[in-house]
């Protein structure tokens, strides 16, 4: 308690002072005089700052009665005389926060009778209220008016501090330095990858070391150089100073985890510390001039250099059109490029140079990339985006890989064949929610593709590539590289160091230690006479090779180099290869095909092969393209072309079968996502009516010659939903042809472009096609509206536009009458013909209704006249028509 004396003690005083100055007022004063009694009283507030000489000393000469820091002392207690009287107060002291505490501190305030007052003492106090610090000051006096505040400075001897603001820069090391540095069993590591720091610096006079620990970093680059700067001011003695150590980290937090270095500093800077005052100190971090990264990054100029780097332009739409590489920048920086990604440590893990217009060799330097994940020296989608890889880290996913092995496919060979329907079809389709929207696909054009239009002139590349085993994925395209100069030789003059270092090791590089290598593609390569044979069968792991439109390679030597390759290490392991736009004329026989076990995509697109042989019902083939060949045959073997198990497509459009191969069947128990025979000169079906039928929903046999419908597909069970039969000349739709045991599931037909001028009449029915939605007989010879269709309580498209004879004359006039009752029924197409008078009801449920081209047609549209107006009834007409009942229609 005796902490609390001098407080009450000191009241106790003032409190007799205030009693004998109030008991002169009660006698000499009325009570007029009480207003003026309430306002004797003023305040005092004090102010504490580190004396001046107290900072000329510096920390060097700290006598015992100097406070370390301002900060604390957290009360005062001020010792005054008044009117003869000793008072004794103790006051809070206070601060912003410790840093600000250096600047000074106020104490609470103090009320006090206005008056006269002398400052004999004062003394500091810590938070343990112990006596650390006591106060002469002299002859202070101070006035209290009353109602007033009086602030009164003091000035207490205290260590003088200064702040200090930290930047860190970069600082390389001769070679044996960095050697010892290497030796520390710290790694090499990017200046940019520095997240957190603790600096430890040295005060010259007292030899003292100080620690700033946690220190956030933020890293600045400019056009040509980069630093660090710390969001942390530090608060140091007055003196000077060296760096003394450092300890980097690659977080914020400084977590021992993310230790990257514990560096000494053989010499920096000297800094000086003034009280109070801001102080700029330079942190110099030693990079390693013999460090990897920076290796990479000599590497990728002398790559630049040999491939005329400094006429590059890139074209494309993953980098700014025109941009180029710049190399005027420190050398920690070159691997900042376009194209260029970077590992955490700073080493180079991938290689973009597809769209810059790259001339020459790709020189020895290559070999020194050896944590290479990603080179792409061209690519097939340079000339459609260059965005093969946009997005693609160091460390692929599973989803980026199937992106970029799939980008192919998805550019230049797949078609959802639900997009050859009808545009009436698609359209109502896309209408429903329940179905799968029929999306166009961005199929490239041709021209962008073709066969010898290059985006560079590489010519080679250098034997010390075999160095980047750890390469995942690598491409070459549009280029004019020869198979020679394909990883034969190193380039570079005897003289180069890149040369005099690699050729020792040279006897050791084998093909067969890229097991990361998954994906390659050699595309359109217009100077190849053969694929590089010793690299592809040497490969143990490739799962992708894309080697579409290399057309100066034979037809034969293509099917030698492919059946070299089912031979080699990535025979049984290839799951997708592109064999498109080549000169193939025959595939690998059975037994060879049979070995590739994994293969799941298969392009020979473009070929002229005229058979194709099978690879057995052991390899399930996910997607088959043998479209645009000469192909007369497929083969199967114990009725199998291949095994189905998880198919999603099958097409062989464009080639000269004559009948639809029995290769699939309707009793199998796996369902193929799609088949297309489109485009070929079938009359009928392999075996008649000994076919097997199709496990498919959606099938295209459009643009062929069947002349008759071929009924042993439905008859067989095949559960078809769509079935398109375009233009094929068909005249006849027997009874019975649509009848089967699955023909329930029937949902989308389309027959327009044929011959049709009846239909039996039952297989429409409902109870044989419950759940058909949409039927297409536009373009054929009906005379006779085919008014079946209509019963079927789900159909919601009907279209019949353009019925002609064979004299090419306009047949069809009937009206079906009662359209109006037909329950689902809302886009009817039935322009281009020939309807007259039309007595019949429209019916407004019918939300999409054309009669465009009827010259004779007179009709009354009365009943949806409102639906018209109101934007809820589409008619496709032509105002010379005789259209009654809605004169909106006039104008």
């Amino acid at each position: 308690m005796n902490k609390y004396i001098s407080f009450f003690q000191s009241r106790f005083a003032l409190l007799c002072i205030c009693l004998l100055a109030m008991t002169t007022v009660f006698t000499g004063c009325d009570d007029d005089d009480d207003e003026l009694q309430q306002t004797a009283f003023g305040y005092v507030q004090f102010k504490l700052y580190k004396s001046a000489a107290a900072a000329t000393k510096g920390a060097e000469t700290r006598g015992t009665d100097m406070l370390d820091k301002l900060d604390d002392a957290k009360k005062i207690k001020v010792v005054m005389l008044y009117d003869g009287n000793t008072i004794e107060q103790t006051l809070m002291l206070n601060s912003y926060n410790a840093e600000n505490a250096e600047f000074g501190l106020r104490s609470d305030k103090l009320e006090l009778l206005a008056g006269n007052y002398k400052l004999i003492g004062f003394y500091l106090y810590d938070k343990l209220d112990v006596q650390i610090y006591a106060g002469t000051p002299g002859d202070y006096k101070f006035d209290v008016v009353a109602g007033g505040l009086k602030v009164q400075d003091l000035f207490a001897d205290a260590v003088a501090r200064g702040m200090v603001n930290f930047k860190l820069i970069k600082h390389g090391l001769p070679k044996a330095e960095a050697a010892s540095r290497a030796g520390s069993g710290y790694e090499d590591y990017p200046f940019s990858n520095i997240k957190g720091v603790n600096i430890i610096v040295k005060n010259l006079f007292t030899q003292e070391l100080d620690t700033i620990k946690k220190v956030s970093v933020k890293y600045v680059e400019n056009l040509k150089d980069g630093y660090a700067i710390c969001d942390t001011t530090a608060w140091l003695k007055a003196g000077s100073y060296q760096i003394s150590a450092y300890e980097t980290y690659s977080d914020k937090k400084c977590e021992t985890s993310r230790l990257l270095e514990i560096a000494k500093v053989p010499a920096s800077e000297t800094f000086f510390v003034k009280d109070n005052q801001v102080t700029e100190a330079k942190v110099p971090i030693q990079l390693s001039a013999t460090a990897e990264y920076l290796k990479d990054y000599i590497a990728l100029k002398a790559i630049w250099e040999a491939l005329d780097g400094p006429n590059w332009k890139y074209h494309g739409e993953a980098a700014p059109m025109g941009c180029n590489w710049n190399f005027d920048k420190e050398i920690d920086m070159w691997g900042d490029q376009p194209g260029v990604q970077l590992l955490e440590n700073g080493r180079v893990a991938s290689l973009v140079i597809s769209g810059f217009g790259a001339r020459g060799v790709v020189p020895d330097a290559i070999g020194q990339l050896t944590e290479l994940r990603i080179l792409n020296l061209g690519a097939h989608d340079e000339l459609i985006g260059g965005h093969l890889f946009d997005g693609v880290g160091a460390f692929m996913t599973p989803e980026q890989r199937k992106r970029i092995r799939m980008d192919y496919e998805q550019k230049f060979l797949y078609k959802d064949i639900r997009e050859n329907l009808s545009q009436i079809l698609i359209d109502g389709i896309n209408a429903n929610p329940n179905f799968k929207p029929i999306k166009k696909s961005n199929r490239i054009d041709k021209k962008d593709v073709q066969f010898g239009n290059l985006t560079n002139e590489i010519t080679g590349i250098s034997k010390a590539l075999m160095r980047c085993t750890q390469l995942e994925n690598f491409f070459i395209a549009n280029s004019p590289i020869k198979v020679d100069n394909f990883c034969e030789n190193l380039v570079d003059g005897p003289e180069s160091a890149y040369r005099k270092q690699f050729e020792e090791e040279e006897s050791d590089w084998s093909w067969n230690n890229f097991k990361m290598l998954t994906d390659m593609e050699i595309y359109n390569c217009k100077d190849l006479t053969s694929l590089p044979m010793n690299m592809l069968t040497e490969l143990p792991e490739l799962q992708m090779l894309n080697v579409a439109c290399n057309q100066n390679i034979t037809g034969e030597k293509l099917l030698e180099n492919w059946e070299e390759f089912i031979e080699g290490k990535s025979g049984e392991k290839i799951q997708v290869l592109y064999l498109g736009y080549n000169k193939l004329k025959a595939m690998p026989k059975y037994e060879k095909l049979k070995k590739m076990v994994k293969l799941g995509l298969i392009d020979l697109t473009n070929n002229y092969i005229t058979k194709a042989n099978a690879f057995g019902k052991e390899i399930n083939l996910t997607k088959v393209y043998l479209d645009y060949n000469q192909i007369t045959e497929i083969e199967a073997v114990d009725g199998y072309f291949c095994g189905y198990y998880d198919m999603e497509a099958f097409t062989c459009t464009y080639n000269k079968l004559k009948e639809m191969p029995d290769i699939f069947n309707a009793a199998s128990k796996y369902v193929i996502g799609s088949i297309s025979f489109a485009h070929n000169q079938i009359t009928g079906m392999q075996k008649g009516d000994n076919h097997r039928g199709v496990n498919t929903n959606n099938l295209d046999l459009s643009y062929n010659h069947l002349e008759k419908f071929p009924a042993v597909l439905i008859k067989k069970g095949s559960p078809l939903g769509i079935l398109i039969l375009q233009a094929n000349g068909m005249t006849t739709i027997k009874e019975g042809d649509l009848v089967g045991k699955n023909s329930h599931l029937l949902t989308s037909l389309d027959f327009q472009f044929n011959k049709l001028k009846e239909i039996p009449f039952e297989d429409f029915v409902p109870e044989n096609m419950p759940y058909i939605y949409g039927i297409e007989f536009s373009y054929n010879q009906f005379a006779e509206f085919p008014v079946a269709p209509l019963n079927c309580k789900s159909l919601t498209v009907f279209g019949i536009r353009h019925q002609r004879d064979d004299d090419g004359n306009r047949c069809l006039s009937q009206w079906p009458t009662g359209l109006y009752t037909c329950p689902s029924l809302m886009a009817f197409f039935i322009g281009s013909n020939d309807l007259r008078r039309i007595e019949d009801k429209i019916s407004p449920f019918i939300r999409i209704f054309e009669i465009k081209d009827n010259p004779n047609i007179s009709i009354d549209l009365s009943m949806v006249c409102p639906y018209i107006q109101a934007g809820q009834y589409q008619l496709i007409y032509d105002k010379t028509q005789n259209i009654q009942g809605c004169d909106m229609l006039l104008d």
